[in-house]
């Protein structure tokens, strides 16, 4: 059959505009659709929707997907998770396993979202035979690390590997670990440059943690740990990555006893990310003198910092240990009793950040107050042109900014927090790009005039993930917030506010119906929840669940697992992952007994961690 000409035209789509792209002067999309097979290009590590890329295909251009070249092929397989690339190519036909098994194509791996079986069959068909080509390595799903089969247990394999993010692994792993990323006898992960840890414990004791000798020598030049870290032990994690250019650090706490066993010379570290918790200003101060003076990019968040509005301090700080500093991005939350002293005080100190030193710079700042939970609170920030993920609203007492500075710039924003109903009455903002938002204090008397308002400041339908941290958010108030967000893929709730007798009224109504054949949801947490039929009602609404976690001790565990894992529950056939609490510490064997009983499951893991209990199949 002879080929017809190709077309060459790209466009990317969002939900609200078409923009032009051209990527290597090819053909590429995310959304193909063919004649047999639809694929939507998402981000599998957030479960967010990425930018969605059409490739014009007409009848006259092209007619089956087998007509591409593999040339073209491969630059559609960038842009698609390489685990839904195999599941629907590898065994489709002999050309498309050939291009996996015979080319030197470079996989990404992204291990989140994932049954048991179907890891393990990528874990024996892909990672093992292909570790060669493995050029990033992204580890989501933390059930996996305590199988036999997790790649995290062979890093020292993967020759070429680039990026490296684990999330929620276990420290106990982390020796082995840093010590696979900066060892060199076989060249092994000579070329990683970014990687990123969390850790599931609460506490983890670096302690035990040996320092690195001069044989491991990183080239990682990114470093990120999503985790508490104690001050005192960053100098033994440090000195397996003297290369850094970029250091990230959640939760970084402690006293600093200044005290370097080991001195770390981070010679190339130019930009530095730091959330403080409890972190005084002296031990900052240590700190900056000690490891960080080559900084050029400062991004600092803390809590309970008010010793950090000294602007006078920050000024000598900067100039004597940090002269490089180009970007200083800051954002200070604390707590005062109200009265006329305390804000002619804090109104003096946030007139000394307006001074020449700050001006000349293009450093500016803001200021709002607010009230929470029983208490004056007031939030200190850089404003533009910094780049925020993160957008707290909240019902302001007062705001303060200087005319010229006004924030205009909201584009970066991803995740927007309400944390009051009146915060949005009003707000002369739209968030463009927000695809996470967080509900708290709505008020339910005042439901239809929030929906009104929340939809001239955010995009709805952009939404994947929605956190509703209300204790009384009724069940009927959810569903039409699920109305407008067709797109969201991960939800958070606190509970199921319904009465039993209208359980049958509200599945029989039309936005019930138009949520249920319309949703996404693939994500479900729920803090409590008492009652089965409840439970049942989820499932009929988010019949496309994988996840489902109850975050507070549940005891009727034998009665929920027999519903979930009924061969006869269409409702849950997406389902493969489950997390409960219970402090019965014998429930595990006792889960164990009744799958294999019931012969509910024949591959599944089960994993207990004192008082959660979670199952994988």
């Amino acid at each position: 059959m002879e080929k017809t000409k190709r077309s060459r035209t790209s466009s990317l789509h969002n939900s609200n505009n078409i923009k032009r792209r051209k990527i290597k002067g090819k053909s590429s999309f995310g959304i193909l659709a063919l004649s047999y097979r639809y694929f939507l290009v998402k981000t599998v590590e957030t479960d967010e929707f990425d930018d969605r890329i059409y490739l014009n295909l007409s009848k006259e251009s092209v007619t089956h997907f087998e007509d591409l070249s593999n040339e073209i092929i491969y630059e559609i397989f960038e842009y698609l998770d390489y685990l839904h690339v195999y599941q629907s190519f590898f065994d489709l036909n002999i050309r498309f396993r050939k291009i996996f098994t015979n080319s030197n194509f470079p996989i990404k791996i992204n291990i989140s979202s994932i049954s048991k079986s179907i890891f393990q069959r990528y874990y024996t068909h892909i990672i093992i035979p292909y570790q060669h080509r493995i050029i990033s390595l992204s580890i989501v799903n933390f059930l996996s690390f305590d199988l036999d089969i997790s790649p995290h247990r062979i890093l020292s394999t993967f020759t070429r590997l680039k990026t490296l993010i684990l999330v929620k692994i276990n420290s106990e792993y982390l020796e082995n670990i840093l010590e696979d990323i900066a060892s060199l006898p076989n060249l092994s992960l000579s070329v990683l440059k970014y990687c990123k840890i969390s850790f599931k414990n609460e506490h983890t004791n670096f302690d035990l943690l040996p320092f690195a000798t001069n044989e491991y020598s990183s080239p990682t030049e990114q470093f990120v740990i999503k985790h508490q870290i104690d001050v005192n032990n960053l100098d033994r994690l440090l000195s397996y990555v003297p290369q850094l250019r970029r250091l990230s650090l959640d939760r970084l706490g402690g006293y600093y006893k200044n005290r370097l066993n080991h001195p770390i010379a981070l010679n190339y570290l130019t930009h530095l990310f730091l959330k403080l918790i409890h972190f005084t200003f002296n031990d900052f101060e240590l700190l900056i003198k000690n490891l960080f003076c080559t900084i050029q990019v400062l991004h600092l968040y803390i809590e309970d910092g008010e010793e950090y509005l000294n602007a006078e301090r920050w000024k000598q700080l900067i100039l004597s240990y940090i002269p490089n500093l180009r970007i200083f991005d800051i954002q200070c939350i604390y707590s005062f009793v109200i009265n006329k002293n305390a804000q002619l005080r804090f109104d003096f100190l946030f007139d000394q950040f307006t001074l020449p030193f700050w001006f000349e710079r293009q450093w500016f700042f803001a200021r709002r107050d607010y009230f929470k939970y029983g208490y004056h609170n007031s939030i200190f920030y850089s404003t533009n042109p910094y780049r925020r993920k993160d957008y707290k609203l909240v019902r302001k007492l007062n705001q303060y900014t200087r005319l010229e500075n006004q924030e205009t710039n909201l584009s970066s924003v991803r995740h927007v927090h309400i944390s009051d109903d009146e915060a949005i009455i009003n707000c002369i903002n739209h968030f463009l790009n927000v695809t996470d938002l967080t509900l708290k204090n709505i008020s339910a008397r005042r439901s239809d005039s929030f929906i009104i308002n929340l939809k001239h400041i955010i995009s709805l339908k952009n939404l994947t993930k929605l956190i509703i941290e209300d204790d009384d958010y009724s069940f009927e108030r959810l569903i039409e917030l699920l109305s407008l967000t067709p797109n969201i893929h991960i939800l958070k709730i606190q509970s199921i506010i319904l009465n039993r007798k209208d359980l049958l009224t509200i599945q029989n109504s039309e936005n019930f119906r138009l949520v249920m054949n319309g949703n996404t949801i693939r994500s479900l947490t729920v803090k409590q929840i008492c009652e089965i039929e409840k439970i049942e009602l989820l499932f009929i609404l988010c019949s496309r669940l994988q996840h489902f976690t109850i975050e507070e001790p549940w005891t009727r565990v034998d009665e929920l697992v027999r519903l979930l894992l009924s061969k006869n529950n269409n409702n849950t056939r997406h389902l493969f992952s489950l997390s409960i609490s219970n402090e019965n510490k014998r429930l595990p064997n006792k889960l164990n007994t009744l799958i294999q009983a019931g012969k509910l499951l024949d591959n599944y893991f089960i994993k207990s961690d004192y008082p959660k209990i979670y199952l994988w199949w």
